[in-house]
């Protein structure tokens, strides 16, 4: 499929946005908690640094879906790239947003932080989301 031919969508456009508020996410806690409690937050329970790797892969698919919108990148090819990083994304931050549960109310006495890695977790799901329709849309 040419580029003329691909449907105008903003599916791209919302997969920015979704990548974007991903990371305003991941960063929010060292707003409202000290920076070495958000450290134990993000890292205590899996052995994986959730705030790094999801912060990197957001960053990259801003980058994805932004290539693919403008056509530096094969649309389907960027659509794949974006699916790849969104499931990811939300995978892991699912996994990390239930066995970071109970650790939650002892890290601070913010009453909104205790809800803050389920707002990861659905703009994780959004990030997600946005790349099946950019895929479904040129694929």
């Amino acid at each position: 499929m040419s580029q003329e031919q691909l449907p105008e969508t903003p599916a791209p456009t919302v997969g920015i946005v979704a990548a974007l508020a991903v990371l305003a996410a991941v960063v929010a806690p060292y707003f409202l908690i000290a920076a070495t409690e958000a450290g134990v937050y993000y890292s205590a329970p899996t052995l994986v640094p959730v705030h790094l790797v999801v912060g990197l892969f957001a960053s990259v698919a801003v980058i994805v879906f932004a290539a693919g919108r403008n056509g530096r990148t094969d649309p389907p090819t960027a659509a794949g790239a974006a699916v790849v990083l969104g499931g990811f994304v939300a995978v892991l931050v699912l996994w990390w947003a239930i066995a970071v549960g109970g650790l939650v109310g002892s890290l601070t006495e913010v009453a909104a932080f205790g809800y803050h890695r389920w707002i990861l977790l659905a703009a994780a799901l959004a990030l997600a989301g946005s790349a099946g329709w950019f895929a479904r849309e040129v694929l």
